[in-house]
């Protein structure tokens, strides 16, 4: 045992997780953070096997955590036909073409599948199997798209689901059909299901793979911790805890992770009480291979992309997405009111916190009338959080700090979105996510990226948050529409705001972790390019990161 660091970083600016303090320095040693101070009194602890980092300049933070991700399946995405990096739809069908030839050994099962996602409603508003056909005709192909509430699918794929003119639309899901009545090759929500059911998993081998190209992925970016939002079978694709608890096991998975615990839509009221006694199993199970699963996870509504968010008034009837938004109707709840109070008091009494994903303002009503009814019934409980939040009654902002609700933001979405607006309004997305009143109100902030959905890049969302706008940067992957315009500038969150609820924020939520730069923490770090306080807030996007730290190992730096 000796008194010197095994790790020195110095010359930068520390953010201990709340604010930007005046310390320049941190001394590591194991995997502890043993000192915050200036230079010299950090450099006071080296010794000759000590390492130094120089920051220069750059901000030093707390490792940010990911507190709505699915990294699993992002990695499995990553390691597949991955188009999310394309920026033309003909850059997309060129990815798909090359994804066939690959696949095209001559010898291969024709009936063997070519699977992927990532691909954009911008690109391709309405897609139609005829473009996937003209790729490749004698195999199935289906493609996620970035948002992984639809599937475009071929005609072979069509077939061997059985998907013809004469399948009934599905509850809670939409087959698109073409002017004739024949199916288009364009499945939304529960209607994706049809095909997902008959696409061969992944297997745990390849979840784990993709799990671990995640967590390097998610390094790069200064994220040493995440919150898996999706744990069990969702539209077709694999339950992915075998692959936590066998990378936790084998050490590889290095990352503080937790999950949430899926509720597929449509369950019922009555069926609830043996779904809280499988969860309270696993839970159990789970903690015992050292995963956190004390989150359970539901879809209350779907998406506005989708025209299946649940409004409090109807879409606009103009307009040709989704189906001019399924006919200018208001959506629809994924279960029913009933079963959503059921739902939230009986886990809320079980101990789980719930975690929700809510797109439209009549879905946010119907949850916040259902954690008041718990808390009502059962006390002060778990802190719930509700992902998403881009359409919220401004009745219903000003409850969820009463209620201690966590806002779980998604933040690189709060910036105008041009295709959205035909669907609903310019009122309805003037007032989207509405981050200042959700905050000057008393909710706890946190912030994820909702990865795969779109890009994990923390200083991405951080940059929206504080500037309500998105511009462009030729090297970020960027779904939602480039350009200066601004989302309701009042509602903006500050930097400081932002930064903390992208690490002690979801940190504390999510890991049970304070995320804060203090002696005696974890030392879970990440090293910013730059100083982003020390600049224009339209430099954020700027901001990169240099180092990041993983239980007080260096698992990242950027190549000079």
């Amino acid at each position: 045992m000796t008194d010197f660091a095994d790790l020195c970083i110095v010359a930068g600016r520390v953010f201990d997780g709340r604010v930007r303090t005046a310390h320049t320095a941190i001394a590591v040693r194991g995997s502890r953070i043993i000192a915050v101070a200036d230079d010299a009194r950090v450099l006071a602890l080296r010794g000759p096997e000590t390492r130094v980092i120089d920051a220069r300049g750059g901000l030093i933070t707390p490792g940010f955590v990911d507190a709505h991700v699915h990294a699993a399946f992002a990695g499995v995405e990553r390691l597949s036909c991955d188009l999310s990096g394309a920026r033309t739809a003909e850059e997309t069908l060129a990815l798909i073409r090359a994804a066939a030839d690959e696949a095209d050994t001559g010898a291969a099962d024709p009936d063997s599948w070519i699977t992927g996602g990532g691909w954009s409603h911008e690109l391709f508003p309405s897609p139609t199997r005829d473009l996937l056909d003209a790729i490749v005709a004698d195999r199935p192909v289906a493609f996620s798209d970035a948002g992984h509430h639809t599937l475009w699918v071929n005609s072979r794929a069509l077939e061997l689901a059985g998907i013809t003119r004469e399948t009934p639309q599905p509850a809670n899901g939409r087959i698109v059909l073409d002017a004739a009545g024949d199916p288009t090759g364009y499945l939304n929500e529960t209607a994706a299901e049809l095909v997902g059911r008959i696409i061969p998993p992944a297997t745990d081998a390849e979840i784990a793979a993709g799990l671990l190209d995640a967590q390097q992925h998610l390094w790069s970016l200064g994220i040493t911790g995440w919150h898996e939002a999706i744990l069990g079978e969702y539209n077709g694709k694999a339950d992915c805890t075998a692959a936590y608890r066998r990378t936790i096991a084998e050490g590889s998975l290095r990352s503080r992770t937790s999950g949430a615990l899926w509720i597929a839509p449509g369950l019922a009221e009555a069926d609830v009480p043996a779904l809280v006694e499988r969860f309270v199993r696993l839970r159990a199970e789970n903690a015992a291979a050292g995963f956190a699963t004390t989150t359970a996870k539901a879809m209350i509504d779907g998406v506005p992309h989708g025209g299946t968010a649940a409004l409090l008034e109807p879409y606009c009837a103009h307009g040709d997405g989704a189906g001019a938004a399924a006919e200018a109707g208001v959506g629809e709840l994924h279960f029913t009111e009933s079963a959503v109070r059921a739902l939230v008091q009986q886990l809320d009494a079980a101990g789980f916190a719930l975690h929700l994903h809510i797109m439209g303002d009549r879905g946010i009503r119907v949850a916040l009338d259902a954690v008041e009814a718990a808390r009502i019934a059962n006390g002060p409980g778990p802190r719930h959080h509700v992902a998403h939040l881009s359409m919220i009654h401004p009745d219903d902002a000003a409850r969820f700090g009463p209620l201690g609700l966590t806002a779980n933001m998604q933040a690189l979405w709060a910036a105008p979105d041009p295709h959205v607006v035909p669907m609903i309004g310019e009122e309805r997305m003037r007032r989207g996510y509405p981050f200042r009143t959700l905050a000057d109100g008393g909710a706890d902030l946190a912030m994820g990226s909702d990865w795969p959905v779109s890009p994990p890049d923390p200083w991405l969302a951080v940059h929206v948050a504080v500037n309500r706008s998105l511009p462009a940067r030729p090297d970020a992957d960027i779904p939602i529409g480039e350009g200066p315009d601004v989302l309701d500038a009042s509602q903006a969150l500050t930097l400081a705001e932002s930064v903390a609820a992208y690490t002690s924020g979801s940190s504390s939520l999510v890991l049970d972790a304070a995320g804060r730069i203090r002696a005696g923490e974890r030392a879970d770090i990440a090293v910013a390019t730059r100083d982003p306080f020390a600049g224009p807030s339209g430099a954020i996007l700027a901001t990169r990161t240099a180092v990041t730290l993983v239980g007080g190992e260096v698992v990242f730096e950027l190549a000079p």
